[in-house]
């Protein structure tokens, strides 16, 4: 009987062969009144398609995730066990390892030794491979549910949405196939089939410049850091003669770059392999391709941030976790280690900042995504210099609690983008309505008014009609500024506590100021969220445009409802101790809920234990509440809270409102001044970054290499023409002054011939 990963080859293949059929099939049918209602133009096509990716996703994980000690994977090659994603040991790692099939096979001269190579796919699965299968199956599914709404109903799509469908399908599968590789170099080969998609898709709308700077901006971003990844992928091979995980993770390589004094260079190629990661998940100084992605369509922007691209960096670095484990590498890898948390620590920071001050209700989850993955990078900096220095339990949970981040941010951001997907697309029809009904459609200028569906200040007082948007979008906020028992707030305090358990270590004091960075964040990130929270949905109407939304389009509150839960359901996680069972891979999610759930409370609201150590971590803990809840929410609801004009909003709803306006109307804070400050128009501006890359790009790397390619093509490719025409030109001159007309001169020039020719038989005779 064949088993679940039999079939598992079969999570990336399917969307691949998916995506030339939607194509082709678009292209037959486009315009026909069936394909557009009943097959939505290849939507219905995708969703059974990721319906079946999930089925098949869900069958391969419950079969892993019910192993004790290890189950027959049903394949000619290995078997897979359960065990730390962590750990580095030979017998660990090769009992995770199914190779499919050797597609290529070929032999390397080494000395006087031929060494045979083969090219396969394998599967690979741990904990975090598991997890993050789930997550990009389970969200690909929702954002395409979510797309049948959002494009199917909008004319603008009309008769592309094949194109859409068939892009969609193919960057699904590039995640998928990542999580499921073996070795980084399918790793690297799905990383850019992702890369590819995100610029077609960022780009949909390519007659609109700028999409299509926005498609270049972030293909070229990120092929910047892809070219450090591959130098590091390079680097490691020269290394190790492989990049199977089972062979660079195994004691026996790991021991044979230390006895050959290689430590530096694994150091190095890890180092450019982490800059990979910095410019997939768009973090500083890589970040600047993030933002402008908001324009391509809402789903595309769900895709990116929550289900594949930006999740895609954490991935690698979760990846190179095994080498700061191995007790053979103690202390080799710190430096990266805390280059890696300081970098976190500083982008959370700074895009926070940059959060405050955006109008774009989009731009605004951007910075967020931004900052909350800059925390999941600084957990997994701490992680790697606590394992790298013999911390291991302190490690493992800070390892455990970054995988649960990156779990609990996917599940809330994409439900996030999603509502806001719902506000912009019930703003644009509650306008296109209102032109519609003042006859702006019959001389076709409507479009001119420049209307912003997605700037916050047009919005206001959409809570009491759209409830279901509202409250995806409260529970969304929540957990991503870590309200108490709400999803990200059991994954972020296990972050912030473990960056600064390893600062409070001796040796880890250069971990302070990442440490102090993530405490600040927490509050900035209550403020920016709340303040997006309120703009939207509490208040008046700011236009009239929004006094005519109404939430009634096909689809969309589907999978914001189901996310809602998913969202709220993170406790349950947490009770069964899911950051344990994350990151030392061993056991059983627990099933006791009750006592796993008391003990999660204990362990996050009171100290556990009496050195000063606990101490200060439950002061930090009290003090990241204590902004996250309360500074940070309150200023907002100070600046821009407010009741309702007309309609009432869900009871589940209507006492945030009304403490926001209490707030609102006793604070009586004006912030004008900060507003129109300098500080306000850097933010706004970026801090000026992008002008500078801009800048840089254009004055130390596009004139010159136009001025080379000037010099170039006026010297070598028109001199080489111009010379062949000079040469032709001179030769045919001088021909024609011999060609003089004269017979005797013709007469002269065959008897030298002759003569010529005389000795020259003369000569060999």
């Amino acid at each position: 009987m064949m088993s679940a990963i039999d079939y598992a080859l079969l999570i990336p293949i399917i969307p691949i062969v998916a995506f030339p059929v939607i194509l082709f099939i678009g292209q037959m049918f486009n315009g026909m009144p069936s394909w557009r209602k009943a097959w939505k133009e290849g939507g219905t096509i995708a969703v059974v398609v990721l319906g079946v990716v999930l089925g098949l996703s869900l069958s391969l994980i419950s079969g892993y995730i019910g192993a004790v000690s290890g189950w027959d994977a049903g394949n000619a090659n290995g078997d897979v066990s359960a065990h730390s994603a962590t750990e580095s040991n030979d017998d660990a790692v090769s009992a995770n390892v199914g190779e499919y099939d050797s597609w290529i096979n070929f032999h390397i001269t080494d000395g006087d030794n031929l060494i045979s190579e083969s090219f396969g796919f394998g599967i690979y699965l741990d904990h975090a491979s598991v997890m993050l299968l789930f997550v990009a199956s389970f969200l690909c599914l929702m954002i395409g549910i979510f797309s049948l709404g959002y494009m199917n109903t909008d004319e603008i799509n009309l008769d592309r949405n094949h194109r859409f469908y068939a892009e969609f399908l193919l960057f699904s599968a590039g995640m998928f196939g990542m999580v499921l590789a073996d070795d980084f170099l399918w790793l690297f080969i799905f990383w850019e089939i992702m890369g590819l998609c995100s610029y077609l898709l960022i780009g949909f709308y390519y007659d609109k410049p700028s999409a299509a700077y926005a498609a270049k901006k972030a293909f070229l971003t990120t092929r910047v850091g892809d070219v450090f990844l591959f130098i590091g992928l390079l680097m490691m091979w020269n290394l190790f003669n492989s990049l199977e995980f089972a062979t660079v993770w195994s004691d026996a390589a790991i021991a044979q770059v230390v006895a050959d004094g290689n430590q530096g260079q694994l150091h190095l190629a890890l180092g450019m392999m982490f800059i990979g990661a910095v410019g997939k998940s768009a973090q500083f100084p890589l970040h600047v391709w993030l933002p402008d992605a908001m324009e391509g369509p809402t789903p595309v922007s769900a895709l990116i941030h929550a289900a594949t691209m930006v999740n895609a960096g954490l991935y690698l670095v979760v990846r190179m976790i095994p080498f700061f484990a191995n007790d053979q590498l103690a202390g080799d890898l710190s430096t990266l280690a805390l280059t890696i948390a300081w970098i976190g620590g500083f982008t959370a920071v700074f895009a926070a900042l940059i959060a405050f001050v955006q109008k774009d209700i989009k731009k605004v989850l951007a910075y967020s995504t931004m900052s909350q993955l800059a925390y999941i990078f600084t957990g997994l900096g701490a992680a790697a210099w606590l394992l790298n220095n013999g911390h291991t339990t302190a490690g493992l949970f800070a390892f455990g609690a970054s995988l649960f981040h990156l779990f609990n941010h996917a599940m809330a951001k994409g439900m996030l983008f999603m509502a806001s997907g719902s506000v912009i697309h019930e703003m644009h029809h509650a306008h296109h309505k209102i032109n519609h009904s003042h006859g702006d459609h019959d001389d076709g200028h409507h479009e001119e008014d420049h209307f912003d569906a997605q700037d916050m200040t047009n919005m206001g007082g959409l809570a009491g009609k759209m409830p279901i948007t509202a409250t995806a979008m409260a529970v969304g906020s929540m957990s991503i500024i870590g309200i108490p028992l709400i999803g990200g707030f059991w994954s972020k305090e296990g972050i912030i506590a473990s960056t600064w358990k390893a600062a409070l270590t001796d040796g880890g004091f250069l971990l302070f100021g990442p440490a102090l960075l993530l405490l600040i964040g927490a509050g900035m990130t209550g403020f920016y969220m709340s303040r997006m929270w309120f703009m939207t949905f509490a208040g008046k109407a700011n236009t009239p445009v929004a006094d005519e939304v109404v939430e009634d389009t096909p689809f969309i509150p589907i999978p914001l409802v189901i996310l809602t839960f998913m969202t709220l359901g993170a406790i349950v996680l947490a009770s069964m101790h899911f950051i344990g069972w994350a990151s030392e891979g061993f056991g059983h999610l627990s099933l006791d809920i009750v006592s796993g759930l008391v003990h999660e409370l204990k362990h996050a609201f009171l100290p556990g234990g009496d050195d000063s150590v606990s101490s200060i971590l439950f002061l930090v803990t009290m003090l990241t509440i204590f902004l996250s809840m309360i500074v940070g929410p309150f200023t907002a609801m100070a600046l821009y809270g407010g009741r309702l004009d007309a309609y009432k909003a869900k009871p589940w709803l209507q006492w945030l409102i009304r403490l926001s306006h209490k707030v609102n109307s006793r604070s009586h804070f004006d912030n004008t001044a900060w507003a129109e400050s300098s500080l306000a128009e850097a933010l706004d501006k970026r801090l000026y970054i992008d002008d500078f890359y801009d800048n840089i790009c254009e004055k130390w790397i596009v004139v010159p290499f136009a001025n080379i390619c000037a010099w170039f093509d006026r010297r070598v490719i028109d001199g080489a023409v111009k010379g062949i025409e000079y040469g032709s030109q001179e030769t045919s001159t001088y021909i024609r002054s011999l060609t003089t007309g004269s017979a005797r001169d013709y007469i002269m020039m065959a008897v030298l011939g002759i003569f010529a020719i005389f000795l020259l038989i003369w000569g060999v005779a």
